[in-house]
């Protein structure tokens, strides 16, 4: 089956693709596209400025400007494949030879607006969006060097783009190359950030991710410098970076605009917070339960007296409480908007009151669930966020089971796990502030 005779059965199939013939220099042609991909109010304005009335008085004659077109006899599947990125296929029926044009598309992409996901202070206010090529563009527009090289592959039946950029000089690109194989050679659908981890030989089930991500350029940008491998994925509105390390959990780009002095401020912040998100809850109930005497004779009758009408042990009390903060964060995460604050309001304070004064949790509990749900607030990246939501648990479960030695126990199978984690040679605790490089290279 020829390729037109092809088209013919596609269109019966899909009532968006358009084919116009047109006649150029006395030869049939056919201008086939999607009028779902292309624009082609535009597009036939730019194949105006390659085809002209060679005569006013002949109606439907056209002549090419050019002859030195780039004319090629290409397989019907990469013909067809070509109408499915979005091209223009000006087929020659006579030589059985075609000529594919980049058109102007539809818009079916949003503009370039404000980051949503990552509040920034000082520094640029522009955020990546779903288109690759777009996003590209703006790497460049702020990176204005030779150095900056991009390679591009495709996968799956969706021919899903992904595009590596690389500083060259900095960015190893021997990795990037095996990671460009890895994900080339992956049998199946990559649809999710996930996938991504699996194809790169990484456990879905993972408690770190290993790839982390960032709505802005300049915070890419950054990375770039860093050594390490920035890449986008059509249709994602954020640039994935390879390799997490345990800086990035308390470090982002955009402390940089500050003096000295506030950065470190704002880090010895950060490490704070990280240690009270996830040991203070796990501290109380070792105390509560198992170690009280550990505690001033004061504090331990002040908080024996806010407990005194809870009927359940300090371990289910804190589980109920935990449980319901993370029903209250997803539901404002999930819900509009226009109700996530007022969900939040509810949750938070009239929820809170509510169930100290039902004598179902104490108050103090109440004041270490606050002070742990703040403190997860200021980590970096929603991904180490939830990493170390889910690692409090972990001593949670060996506090109430051992007390403060199960509260150390935890902690050090907690280091034990991340010391161990390495991306393609890469340790996830390094302490070498720039050029990613591989242990094995």
């Amino acid at each position: 089956m020829d390729f037109i005779n092809q088209v013919d059965e596609l269109k019966k199939k899909n009532k968006d693709l358009k084919v116009k013939a047109i006649v150029i220099n006395g030869t049939l042609y056919d201008v086939i596209g999607f009028e779902s991909l292309v624009d082609f109010s535009k597009t036939w304005k730019m194949i105006d400025t390659l085809v002209h009335e060679e005569d006013e008085n002949q109606s439907g004659k056209y002549t090419f400007r050019s002859e030195k077109m780039p004319w090629e006899k290409l397989q019907s599947s990469k013909l067809i494949q070509a109408l499915y990125e979005g091209k223009l296929v000006v087929w020659n029926r006579n030589r059985e030879v075609s000529l594919i044009i980049d058109p102007f598309s539809q818009s079916l992409y949003r503009s370039i607006d404000v980051p949503v996901n990552e509040s920034i202070i000082y520094g640029s206010k522009d955020a990546f969006t779903e288109n690759s090529q777009q996003n590209i563009g703006l790497m460049r527009s702020k990176y204005r060097s030779k150095d900056v090289e991009v390679i591009t592959t495709q996968h799956g039946k969706r021919n899903r783009r992904f595009s590596f950029i690389m500083l060259k000089g900095t960015t190893e690109e021997k990795m990037v190359q095996k990671i460009k194989k890895k994900i080339e050679g992956y049998p199946n659908e990559i649809k999710q950030v996930k996938d991504i981890h699996v194809a790169l030989g990484f456990s879905k089930f993972d408690l770190i991710t290993r790839i982390s991500s960032t709505e802005l350029p300049e915070n890419a940008i950054e990375y770039l410098e860093q050594g390490k491998i920035v890449f986008f994925m059509d249709g994602y509105p954020f640039a994935l970076v390879l390799f997490n390390t345990v800086f990035d959990v308390f470090k982002q780009p955009s402390d940089s605009n500050y003096l000295s002095v506030f950065v470190y401020a704002l880090y010895a912040l950060r490490i704070i917070g990280i240690l009270i998100a996830l040991l203070l809850p796990g501290l109380y109930v070792a105390l509560i339960t198992i170690n009280p005497e550990m505690l001033k004779i004061q504090l331990a009758l002040s908080i024996t007296e806010s407990r005194q009408f809870v009927p359940y042990p300090a371990f289910i009390e804190i589980m109920i409480m935990l449980l319901l903060i993370e029903l209250i964060t997803e539901a404002a995460v999930r819900l509009p908007l226009s109700i996530s604050n007022t969900i939040g309001v509810v949750g938070g304070i009239i929820l809170g009151q509510a169930i100290v004064e039902a004598s179902l949790v104490s108050g103090v509990l109440i004041i270490v669930i606050a002070a742990t749900t703040i403190a997860n607030g200021i980590i970096i990246s929603f991904e180490n966020g939830v990493t170390l939501r889910l690692m409090k648990y972990v001593i949670v479960i060996f506090s109430a089971l051992f007390g403060i030695l199960g509260h150390v126990i935890g902690l050090l199978v907690l280091c034990a796990y991340i010391a161990r984690i390495t991306n393609f040679g890469v340790p996830y605790v390094r302490w070498k502030k720039e050029g990613i490089q591989s242990e094995n290279q």
